[in-house]
Formats: structure tokens, C-alpha cells, sequence
């Protein structure tokens, strides 16, 4: 079945009918003077009625050759138009009806009338048909190039969006080029920082260990099995007994002799004045003739509350003993405290080099991280505690029977005394007495 536009019968403008629609299209003007009005009206102009198929032909053709309008129920279709194209086929005379036939099997089809030339009537019938096949050809011709240079237009629009895409590909991949190397320096210039920063967080760390060995005696944390016990140790102040009543005749308390402890012959400096002392310093240490008071508390006389392990069981204690108003609250100001004061002596020595020590940080690093509560507390917030809260905070460790305090803050006058179980590394429970 031809399809329409198919052997088009040239451009066209439509002007709009109920039910149908008709196309008219320009050509030369026939010169007649004998038409009747009906067959003027296709005289200088094909016109072309959209039908509807599947029904009773509404117009009957005939004639010597069979594509002539005989008989039409239609007001746009008229009797004696000549029928020369369907659904935009052109067509020879003996062709119509077999294709008027198939077209009117269709849902729809059109069918476009004119006047043939009366120089054409006149030819013999093969001449008449090679004209009609030359016009064929004609709009053959026409259709095709028309094709030929939309199919024209249609590569340039696809090779010019072609081209639009590769530039836009390429500006995003010469950016993203862009973004990585600039990525890249960035990273490398964080990593340098950080290089360097860690360098100097070291050279500073190592100044501050020298600095607390040589006045404490604490080695390198590095070097320490347990940094917490060590520095509780070395933090805490001396608690001292009463110093003993000069013994002339003895006996000694260096070697038992009977001499003063200060004459002794054979010992002539302090015993234990060495800076290992401290890690037994409850037991043993001694400084002159002063040598340091051991407490101890039954297991029977005492309560223990388990702290929660949440990372915060030291405030969870402290805070108890204070009955302050919660955990969170003690340990931001610490923090805050430690951070506005790094230069305060703790000890003898700057809060800084406690704290350069104990973590390798600054101190407002060092705070920030204990005031989020991403640190554990440990001595140097005890002693801040005790001076903060004027408490008197006695550390404590578990014997078979008793406990034994191995470190004290604070005033031991002070209305606040707060006792802590040191469970071991950083575990700190509360301890209150029958």
C-alpha cells in the first residue's frame, strides 16, 4: 500500500472542513474558458479531501480510463474531477481505482483531484504514460532531496551536538584535573603541617619529660608499666608524719646503731633518696629524717560504689564524693580550667608539662578532648579537682583485707574529703566509710 507523502504532490497550504480536510496546492494556470464552475475550482489548483474509510464510498468514479468522478453524495467532491493521486501517491489513470479501492479499506486515506493538461489528453496513450511517469519521477526527484538535505540537516545538528558534548566532556575533565591537583596540594601541604606539627609536639614532649624527671624523678612515659599509678606518684604531695624526736644515743634509723640517725658513721646521706623511690614512695621513701605516713582502711569499715565504665568513672566518683551536680559538668571544668591555665604549677611544675606527658598534646588540644568526653580522666585532673573543689582527695588501692591510700590531694583539713579506690590503669570506683 503507498503511504502518504509518498510521490507528493508538492507543498500545501489546509484549510480546515467539519469531518475532513482539504489541501490545495499551486501550479501553473490552465487557460480555459469552457469549464464548469465545479471544474474551475480544480483548474489552477489540486485539491486534496481527507475521507473517512471502512464505509460506503460517498462518491463513485468511472469513465474511459476510470479515474473519473461519476457520481459524489460529497459537497467538496464534485462530479467530472479528475482523481490523480491517493493517500499522495500520484497515480496513472489505469492505476486509480485498483488503489482507491485498497485505500478505502483504510481508517482514513486522501484523495487529491486536477485537471490534466489538455496537451497531455491529447497524447497517444504511451506518450501520455511516459509523461505521467516523468512527473512521477519529477516529484520522486523532489521528495528525495528533500529527504537528502533534512537527512543533511540532521547529521550537522547530531555532529554539532557531538561536538558540544566532547567540549562539555573535556571542560569537566580538565576541571576535575584541576580540582584532584589542587586536592593533591592541599594534602600534601596538610601532611606537611601535620609532620611538622607532630615534630615540634614531640621536641616539646621531651623538653617536659626532662623537665619532671629531673624535679620528680618520673622517667619517660614510654618507659613506665603504668603511667597513671606513676604519675598519681609523682603528683601528689608528700604526706608527712610528725618529725621524730632526736635520739642522741639511738638507736639509729639507718643502721639501728647507738648513735643520732643524723651521726650515723655508716650512712652518711638520706636512705631511698633516689628517683625510683616514688613508685614505692607509701612504703619506703623517705626525705631527711621525715619519712612518709602510711593510711590504711579496714575492708570492714568501708563501702565500695562501683562507677559506671563509661569513660568518665573518675568524675562519676569525684562528683559523688562531692554530691555535686553531675559527672559532666565536673569534667568540663576541669577542661575549661586546664585550657585557661597552662601555665599553672601543679606540683612544683606547669600544668603544660603534666599534661605533655601524660598525652603528647597541648594543653587546649588536651581540653577540648576532655571536655567532649573522648578522655578518660586521671591524676592531673584529680589535683585539679582538689584545688578547684578545695577538697582533700585520698587515692586508694585494694590489699586482701584493707585498703591502702597511695596518693592524697589537697588540704587534709579541708571540709570536702573524697576517697577513691584506684582499680588499676584507669578505673576509679568510690569509697565512702561505715
Amino acid at each position: 500500500m503507498a503511504q502518504k507523502g509518498e510521490g507528493a504532490v508538492g507543498p500545501s497550504s489546509r484549510i480546515g472542513l467539519v469531518g475532513q480536510t482539504i489541501a490545495l496546492e499551486n501550479r501553473s494556470s490552465r487557460a480555459s474558458s469552457v469549464l464548469t464552475p465545479s471544474l474551475a475550482r480544480i483548474a489552477d489548483k489540486d485539491v486534496e479531501v481527507e475521507l473517512r474509510g471502512l464505509s460506503q464510498p460517498l462518491f463513485k468514479v468511472g469513465g474511459k480510463l476510470g479515474n473519473i468522478v461519476t457520481s459524489s453524495s460529497l459537497s467538496q467532491i464534485h462530479r467530472g474531477w479528475r482523481i490523480i493521486a491517493v493517500n499522495g501517491q500520484r497515480l496513472a489513470a489505469e492505476e486509480v481505482s485498483k488503489a482507491l479501492a485498497a485505500a478505502q479499506k483504510m481508517a482514513k486515506y486522501t484523495v487529491t483531484f486536477g485537471l490534466e493538461d489538455e496537451a497531455k489528453s491529447d497524447l497517444p496513450n504511451g506518450d501520455r504514460l511516459d509523461k505521467e511517469r516523468k512527473e512521477r519521477e519529477r516529484f520522486d526527484n523532489e521528495r528525495l532531496e528533500k529527504a537528502r538535505l533534512e537527512k543533511e540537516r540532521s547529521e550537522k545538528e547530531r555532529l554539532e551536538k557531538e561536538r558540544l558534548e566532547k567540549e562539555r566532556l573535556e571542560k569537566e575533565r580538565l576541571e576535575k584535573e584541576r580540582r584532584d591537583e589542587q586536592e593533591k596540594e592541599r594534602l600534601a601541604k596538610a601532611r606537611d603541617k601535620e609532620r611538622k606539627q607532630e615534630a615540634e609536639k614531640r621536641a616539646a614532649r621531651e623538653v617536659a619529660e626532662k623537665s619532671l624527671e629531673q624535679s620528680t624523678g618520673l622517667p619517660p612515659r614510654e618507659t613506665v608499666q603504668e603511667p597513671q599509678r606513676a604519675l598519681l606518684a609523682a603528683l601528689a604531695p608528700v604526706t608527712r608524719s610528725p618529725t621524730p624526736e632526736a635520739k642522741p644515743k639511738g638507736p639509729c634509723d639507718k643502721c639501728d646503731g647507738p648513735h643520732a640517725t643524723d651521726d650515723c658513721p655508716h650512712f652518711k646521706k638520706p636512705r631511698d633518696d633516689h628517683k625510683d623511690a616514688y613508685e614505692n614512695y607509701q612504703k619506703t621513701q623517705k626525705t631527711g629524717s621525715e619519712k612518709i605516713e602510711e593510711v590504711k582502711l579496714s575492708s570492714a569499715s568501708c563501702r565500695v560504689l562501683p562507677q559506671p565504665g563509661d569513660g568518665s568513672c573518675l568524675f562519676h566518683s569525684m562528683n559523688h564524693g562531692l554530691k555535686g551536680s553531675g559527672a559532666s559538668a565536673l569534667r568540663a571544668e576541669i577542661a575549661d580550667y586546664i585550657a585557661a591555665h597552662p601555665s599553672e604549677e601543679v606540683a612544683g611544675n606547669p600544668v603544660s608539662d603534666w599534661v605533655l606527658w601524660d598525652s603528647g598534646e597541648d594543653p587546649a588540644s588536651y581540653a577540648r578532648s576532655m571536655r567532649a568526653g573522648s578522655r578518660w580522666g586521671g591524676a592531673m585532673e584529680i589535683a585539679l579537682c582538689a584545688k578547684l573543689r578545695h577538697a582533700f582527695i585520698e587515692i586508694f588501692e585494694r590489699r586482701p583485707d584493707h585498703f591502702v591510700r597511695i596518693a592524697s590531694f589537697g588540704d587534709s583539713r579541708a571540709a570536702n574529703r573524697i576517697r577513691l579506690l584506684y582499680g588499676g590503669r584507669i578505673h576509679y570506683d568510690a569509697i565512702e566509710t561505715r
